[in-house]
């Protein structure tokens, strides 16, 4: 008779036994269902379910296979009894279905098995067995008589657990307690002076002789500054004016142009010119008047009625001048003046302005860790020049003023090195100095010279006497725990009160292992842990 056409099935993930069950409830009987399994179907890794599949199918009259690659999948399947196949085309150039294993025959068909009887006699006959518990037996016809001694088995186990009770009891009291303590060693401050000198012609810091580098460092800055004025005096101020008389002395016309000047020929002269143009005419003893005004400001200009009666010029061999009134309008007043003493004052102040620029500037020429102390920069002026004489009448006076600065640049970090090395050699060999902790003060210069300075460098730093964890496990093995705090404190230096935790915290022993004991022994109190007994 033909075979049935073989049903591929394809189980997308997740691929489950469940699913190929459904699918074998729900086909007819006779059928063949070859499942496509995906590249993960570890549900399918797993005998037992793999045998529920093949009973399932067994009973639904149906036969199924796998097609997969994975290795563990092909054992289990192979072990239910279920082919396996690596395509689909290969399922059906060739499908298997092993037959159903047989089922046990019943009892009443089981032969009797029979031991064969000794040399002489005759065999004996025994019933087979089937054993359904370790302890239970029963045989086909009378069952094998046992003697109850469940008592008996009871009480060695009742006592075996008592053994092991105590002494896991034992063991726990003496291994299970564990116990951290955390302590801070006190701390001592540790100081160190050092007397040194920097000169100039050295590298490099020497510790023997207590020296350090130094060298000359020089910088020019120049500088504009200005003062008011202080002194007073009386400065000319209006020009007088007035008019003039010119007289013909030709027969002809002459002109007299603007800005014509005459004078007095008397004590001081003092000038004037004319503020017009004008036109003499033509005869002898014409004459004009114009409108003139001093040269020169001030008193000196008012002179009296008269006494103007010399032309600067040509024109005085043509034309007389006399002036009929007084010439008034000449005024002064009161106005600063340039004095010794601004000037002083002014270069005393650019000065102190310009240091502190060649402080700043020779700064710019250090190394690092080089400091240059100010009182060995020195100033010299290279060129002054004041805008204002003295006695110059003047609101402001200014200075362009340039200078030379020379200082000394002393190596500081030579000198905190050496300092710093003091101080560790200062230190006692049981004693540990806390490196984050050292400092170095500021230099005390003491005396200067042109190519050397000596000074005072000051190191300090806090130190610690180590702990050992070993000691303080030694101390604290067995103790109880409210005495444990004080025995601490007595055998070690401490910074504040030590802190216990014991676990369980029922335990009123500290544990009597010492490796049951953490210690954690702090330089500086834990931010995340409460020193706080």
């Amino acid at each position: 008779m033909p075979q049935p056409d073989i049903h591929p099935i394809p189980l997308d993930p997740p691929a489950t036994v469940a699913k190929a069950r459904l699918a074998v409830f729900r086909a007819e009987p006779g059928s063949r269902l070859l499942f496509i399994l995906p590249d993960q179907a570890d549900n399918f890794a797993h005998l037992p379910r793999l045998k529920a599949l093949r009973q399932a199918a067994d009973d639904a009259g149906v036969q199924i296979g796998l097609v997969t690659q994975d290795k563990d999948i092909r054992y289990f399947a192979k072990k239910a009894r279920i082919p396996v196949y690596r395509s689909e085309a290969a399922a059906r150039r060739r499908w298997r279905w092993p037959k159903p294993e047989p089922p046990l025959p019943p009892p009443h068909k089981l032969r009797p098995a029979y031991i064969p009887a000794p040399p002489g006699g005759a065999a004996i006959q025994r019933a087979p067995a089937i054993v359904t518990k370790p302890d239970a037996t029963v045989i086909w016809g009378e069952p094998r008589a046992k003697k109850d001694r469940s008592w008996l088995r009871g009480l060695v186990y009742v006592a075996f657990i008592g053994v092991i009770a105590l002494i896991v009891l034992g063991v726990t009291w003496y291994l299970l307690p564990q116990a951290t303590v955390i302590i801070v060693p006190a701390r001592q401050t540790v100081i160190s002076s050092v007397e040194l000198a920097a000169r100039t012609g050295i590298d490099e810091p020497d510790y023997l002789n207590m020296l350090v580098p130094a060298r000359v460092v020089q910088a020019r800055v120049e500088g504009y500054g200005t003062t008011p004025t202080t002194g007073l005096d009386d400065a000319p101020v209006g020009r007088a004016t007035g008019v003039v008389t010119f007289i013909n002395k030709t027969g002809r016309e002459i002109t007299v142009p603007q800005g014509t000047i005459v004078r007095t020929t008397f004590g001081e002269n003092v000038r004037f010119r004319t503020l017009e143009e004008v036109v003499v005419p033509a005869g002898v003893g014409q004459q004009v008047q114009a409108k003139i005004e001093a040269v020169e400001p001030g008193l000196i200009g008012n002179v009296p009625a008269l006494t103007i009666n010399e032309i600067e010029g040509p024109l005085n061999i043509s034309l007389r001048v006399s002036n009929p009134f007084n010439t008034e309008g000449g005024t002064v007043e009161r106005v600063a003046t340039v004095t010794q003493e601004d000037k002083d004052r002014l270069k005393n102040e650019l000065l102190a302005q310009l240091q502190q620029q060649a402080y700043l500037k020779l700064g710019e020429n250090l190394r690092p860790g080089e400091y240059i102390p100010p009182e060995t920069v020195e100033t010299f002026v290279l060129a002054e020049t004041y805008d204002r004489f003295s006695g110059e009448h003047a609101d402001e006076l200014g200075l362009q003023l340039q200078l030379l600065a020379r200082g000394l640049a002393v190596d500081l970090d030579g000198a905190r090195e050496l300092a710093e090395r003091s101080l560790r050699e200062s230190v006692p060999d049981d004693v540990y100095l806390l490196e984050e902790t050292i400092q170095t003060g500021d230099p005390q210069f003491t005396l200067f010279g042109d190519e050397f300075v000596n000074f005072t460098m000051t190191a300090r730093g806090e130190a610690i006497r180590p702990i050992e964890p070993g000691d303080v496990r030694d101390v604290l093995a067995g103790a109880p725990v409210d005495a444990a705090p004080q025995l601490l404190q007595d055998a070690f230096d401490l910074a504040r009160p030590p802190v216990i935790i014991l676990e369980p915290s029922w335990i009123q022993t500290l544990p009597h292992l010492p490796s049951r004991i953490i210690v954690r022994v702090y330089k500086s109190p834990p931010a995340d842990e409460s020193l706080d007994n």
